[in-house]
C-alpha cells in the first residue's frame, strides 16, 4: 500500500472515530433518567440518598450523604435475589429491599409502587439498620444540573446560599439571614399569609416567624438535593422555599 493510500485510510479512520465519539457523547447528553431521592437513617445517623434509574429500572449511579456534613458519597449498584445492593468506595455497602404500603396489590415492588426501602448498612464488622422514605422521583437528562429549573448558577453555589440562610436561622443570626432573602418574603401560617418587604421588617418579626415549631422544622431539614417545583427549591417538608436569589417563602408549622 503506497503512502497516499495509507494516508487516505488513516484519514477515514480518524473521521469515523470522531463521528462515533460525537454520537456517543450526544446519546449520553440526551439520555433520560429518573432521580429518585430518599431521606432516612443509618443507625442513629440521618442521611439522604439519591439514585439514578434508567428507563429499564436499572440503577446507573447515585450517592448518599450524612446530614452532619452533606458530603456526597458515591454509590454503585448490584442486585441480589431479594433487593438492591449499593457499594461505596471505602468498602461500605447497603443491602436494601423495597417497602410498600399495601397498595401494590401483590405486584413485585419497585421504584414506581414502593414508598421506601429498608435493610442494613455494613462495613467490616459493623452493621446498622437502614430506613429510607422516598421523597421524590423526577425525570430529566442524565447530565442536567439538579437546580437547572431554579437558577443558572452551579448547584454548589445555589446550595451554599441556602445553607448560609439555614445555618443563620438556626443560630438566630438575623443580620446574616436577611442577606439571603429574596424580598419580598411571603410568610404563611394557619392558612393566612403576610408579605415582608425589608430586612428591618424580618428582624422586627423574627420571633413571630422563626417560632420553636419553625426552628424544629429547620432542624429536621437537610439543605441538599432539595425538591424542585415551579422554579423554586423546597427545604425539608416545605418550611422554606428558595428562588435563584434566596429565600422567598417561609411556611410556619
Amino acid at each position: 500500500m503506497n503512502r497516499k493510500r495509507r494516508s487516505g485510510l488513516m484519514h477515514c479512520i480518524v473521521v469515523l472515530a470522531l463521528v462515533l465519539a460525537v454520537g456517543i457523547s450526544h446519546a449520553q447528553n440526551t439520555a433520560r433518567i429518573n432521580r429518585v431521592s430518599f431521606t432516612g437513617s443509618v443507625g442513629q445517623s440521618k442521611i439522604g440518598l439519591t439514585l439514578l434509574v434508567n428507563g429499564a429500572g436499572v440503577i446507573t449511579g447515585g450517592h448518599y450523604f450524612y446530614a452532619k456534613d452533606l458530603k456526597d458519597i458515591p454509590l454503585t449498584a448490584g442486585t441480589q435475589s431479594t433487593g438492591i445492593v449499593l457499594f461505596e468506595p471505602e468498602g461500605g455497602q447497603f443491602a436494601l429491599r423495597f417497602k410498600g404500603n399495601g397498595s401494590e396489590g401483590g405486584k413485585p415492588l419497585d421504584f414506581h409502587n414502593s414508598v421506601g426501602m429498608e435493610g442494613r448498612w455494613m462495613k467490616n464488622d459493623s452493621s446498622y439498620p437502614v430506613v429510607l422514605r422516598m421523597q421524590q422521583s423526577s425525570e430529566g437528562l442524565a447530565n442536567a444540573r439538579w437546580y437547572e429549573g431554579v437558577t443558572s448558577e452551579s448547584d454548589a453555589a445555589f446550595e451554599a446560599r441556602v445553607q448560609c440562610f439555614y445555618k443563620a436561622v438556626l443560630a438566630g443570626d438575623r443580620a446574616t439571614a436577611v442577606r439571603y432573602i429574596d424580598f419580598p418574603l411571603r410568610v404563611n401560617q394557619n392558612g393566612k399569609g403576610r408579605t415582608l418587604r425589608t430586612a428591618a421588617e424580618v428582624s422586627a418579626q423574627w420571633d413571630l416567624i422563626f417560632t420553636p415549631a419553625c426552628i424544629d422544622a429547620f432542624k429536621q431539614a437537610m439543605p441538599h438535593d432539595m425538591f424542585v417545583h415551579n422554579g423554586q427549591a423546597m427545604l425539608g417538608n416545605g418550611v422554606a422555599w428558595f428562588g435563584a436569589k434566596g429565600a422567598q417563602v417561609i411556611n410556619i408549622p
